[in-house]
């Protein structure tokens, strides 16, 4: 009996995925529970089991396809099973269950952006036409997929840009590497960031050198593993209490601003695969040595690939640092639907004037990137003040009301 196994629903709201490895092929034998694909969606990446015990004899779409839920992504020859004897299909660690039935869209794998199968509305394949550009070679960054007008413009200058290289060098000295996976993922939601938002930039330097004394002293005592992060997510928390409008979100369908009365922050976390934003919840009800338990769990988790779907979905405000790679000054791009996103610069130590006098003085830059159809440039400006006070005072984080 041939059994089609159907992509299921891993995730809320997820209506396809990208197939980004198979692990099994045609004339397998597959025992029940046995990952079959690996297939990354705008959440995560997960590995899907087979349901049944049987021998693969066909899948559907190679990596880099994208396959609708619900559509058939392997066949597998069950012997002589029953239908009623084949078990619901089993879910990744992490993923959500059967999709509504308005989401069982029946559609085959197609390539993302690609073939006769292209997203674009009639008025630019028009635009396509006219400049004469194959929509199948257009990766679009639409919803679904869907290429836009700028994704034409931004196709007809990178083939100018590889045009150029080509005559200037010979092909033999080109590396083409696939654009897909999570890179392909992070270029579509920045994309989608900076069309949405209306950015600014907002920057201040702060004089951190009791932070730092502060830190060394509980580093002394046997905390070694506590860093400067915990710290500044306090430090965050207690502006985003004062400045609600910070921690929000814009239903622009709706016409109406989204005030988060709880504080999930987001840290930008550097990968070999690419960047990912891991979620630290309830920040204002833990303490600085969870935060950094949290933390540490969080981004080894990430950087090890192994990050469960509800750690990397929810965050209300994000913060972004290198460490001592942090350099000056940054323009981080906002992580949507968030309003602000921070900057977090290198600590150094640099001489400053203090009551007339030069002294030298552990400072660091802060970096607040925000939606200006949201937050004014004064209410960033504010935040970034008030959060400033509690980094350079930071014993008042250890007080009971911050205000």
């Amino acid at each position: 009996m041939a059994y089609e196994f159907k992509l299921p629903d891993i995730g809320e709201g997820v209506v396809e995925g990208e197939i980004v490895h198979w692990l099994v092929a045609t004339g397998d034998t597959v025992d029940e529970d046995q990952p079959m694909v690996e297939v990354m969606t705008d959440k995560a990446t997960v590995e899907i089991p087979s349901p049944v015990k049987g021998t693969v004899t066909k899948t559907v779409g190679g990596e880099g396809d994208i396959i609708a839920v619900g559509a058939t992504l392997v066949v597998i020859d069950v012997g002589e099973m029953g239908s009623a004897d084949i078990p619901e299909p089993k879910y990744a660690k992490g993923a959500g269950g059967p999709a509504d039935e308005s989401r069982k869209a029946g559609a085959p794998a197609k390539k993302a952006g690609g073939g006769g199968g292209a997203l674009a509305t009639p008025a630019v394949r028009n635009v396509a036409r006219t400049r004469g550009i194959d929509l199948s070679k257009v990766t679009g960054s639409g919803p679904g997929g869907r290429i836009t007008k700028d994704d034409l413009d931004q196709f007809v200058k990178t083939d100018a840009v590889a045009a150029a290289v080509g005559q200037a060098e010979p092909e033999a000295s080109i590396e083409r590497i696939p654009y897909r996976g999570l890179r392909r993922k992070i270029g579509a939601h920045l994309s989608l960031s900076k069309r949405s938002a209306v950015h600014y930039t907002y920057v201040e330097e702060v004089d951190v050198t009791s932070l730092v004394e502060l830190r060394d002293s509980l580093r002394v005592r046997g905390y070694d593993h506590l860093n400067y992060l915990p710290f500044v997510l306090k430090a965050v928390v207690a502006g985003l209490k004062k400045f609600p409008l910070v921690n929000s979100t814009l239903d622009e369908e709706k016409e109406e601003i989204l005030l988060k009365k709880v504080y999930h922050l987001g840290i930008a976390t550097a990968t070999e695969q690419g960047l990912l934003v891991p979620v630290v919840r309830d920040v204002d009800k833990k303490s600085l040595l969870q935060l950094s338990s949290d933390i540490e769990r969080l981004i080894a988790g990430a950087r090890d690939g192994k990050s469960k779907l509800e750690d990397l979905k929810g965050s209300t405000f994000t913060v972004t640092s290198l460490g001592r790679m942090g350099g000056l000054v940054a323009t981080p791009v906002i992580n949507y639907p968030e309003v602000a996103i921070l900057g977090v610069h290198r600590i150094e130590k640099r001489p400053v004037v203090r009551e007339n006098a030069v002294v030298i003085r552990d400072m660091m830059n802060l970096s607040l990137s925000a939606d200006h159809r949201v937050v004014d440039g004064w209410v960033a400006a504010e935040f970034i003040h008030y959060v400033m006070r509690f980094l350079e005072s930071p014993g008042l984080l250890l007080l009971s009301g911050e205000e």
